[in-house]
C-alpha cells in the first residue's frame, strides 16, 4: 500500500511539473512576436513621345521665278518637342522621300544644297550657282551636346568637328537615306528637349516655274 501511495504520489508530482511546464511554454507561444519583411515591385518601362507635332512649313519669303533670292534665303524651322523616360536617351534622323527633296514636278526642282566639301556641312550658308537653286537644312538641338557630330562646329568655321552648335551654322543637304542629327544619352525631364531644324531654299536666277515646290521629310526619333 505504502509503494502504491509513493507511486501515486511520484505521478501526481511528474502530472503538476508537465502541467506547470506547459502553462509556462503555452504562455511564452501567445505572448511572443514575429515579423517578415516583403518587397513590393513595380515595374515601369521605358518610353519615348513627341509633343504637338510641326505644323508644316511655308518658307518666307516667297521666291521669284526668274530673277531668284541671291543672297536673300527663304527661311522656316520644324521643331519636334522629345520626351523619354529611358536612361540612355535617344536618337534622330532624319531624310527625303524624294530625291532631289523639294520639288513642284519632275521639270522644276530645287536640287538639293551642295556644300563645298562633299559629305562635310558648310558653317555658313552659300549662295548657290548663277542659273541654279538649292534647298538644305541643318540642326539646332535644345542642348548642344545631344548635337551629331556632323553638326557640331568649332567657331572658327569648321563643320563635324568642335563641341559648338553655332546658330544658323553648318549647312546640308537632303538624301532618302537617314542622316543622324541627334544623339541624346540621357532622359528628358517632363518638359522634353525641344529640336529644331531649319530651312532655307535659294534660287540665282534659276528659271522656276510659278507653283508651291514640296519637300516631305521624315523625322524618326528612336530610343537608344
Amino acid at each position: 500500500m505504502k509503494i502504491i501511495k509513493k507511486t501515486l504520489s511520484i505521478l501526481l508530482i511528474i502530472y503538476l511539473i508537465a502541467g506547470v511546464t506547459f502553462f509556462t511554454f503555452e504562455s511564452a507561444v501567445t505572448k511572443a512576436q514575429i515579423s517578415d519583411t516583403i518587397v513590393v515591385t513595380a515595374e515601369v518601362t521605358d518610353e519615348i513621345s513627341i509633343g504637338t507635332p510641326p505644323a508644316d512649313v511655308l518658307l518666307a519669303s516667297s521666291i521669284p521665278g526668274i530673277s531668284g533670292n541671291p543672297g536673300a534665303p527663304a527661311s522656316g524651322s520644324a521643331t519636334w518637342t522629345v520626351k523619354t523616360s529611358n536612361t540612355t536617351g535617344f536618337n534622330m534622323k532624319i531624310k527625303a522621300t524624294q530625291e532631289p527633296a523639294m520639288q513642284l514636278d519632275n521639270d522644276y526642282m530645287f536640287a538639293n544644297y551642295t556644300p563645298a566639301a562633299a559629305g562635310s556641312p558648310d558653317a555658313v550658308w552659300s549662295v548657290p550657282v548663277s542659273g541654279s537653286a538649292e534647298f538644305g537644312y541643318t540642326v539646332e538641338p535644345a542642348t548642344a551636346g545631344d548635337t551629331d557630330t556632323l553638326f557640331l562646329d568649332d567657331g572658327a568655321g569648321n563643320c563635324g568637328t568642335g563641341l559648338l552648335n553655332t546658330a544658323d551654322t553648318c549647312w546640308y543637304n537632303f538624301s532618302t537615306s537617314d542622316a543622324n542629327v541627334i544623339y541624346r544619352t540621357t532622359a528628358t525631364d517632363i518638359n522634353g528637349q525641344a529640336e529644331v531644324v531649319k530651312f532655307r531654299a535659294e534660287s540665282n536666277a534659276a528659271y522656276l516655274k510659278e507653283g508651291y515646290y514640296d519637300a516631305q521629310l521624315i523625322a524618326t526619333f528612336t530610343m537608344n
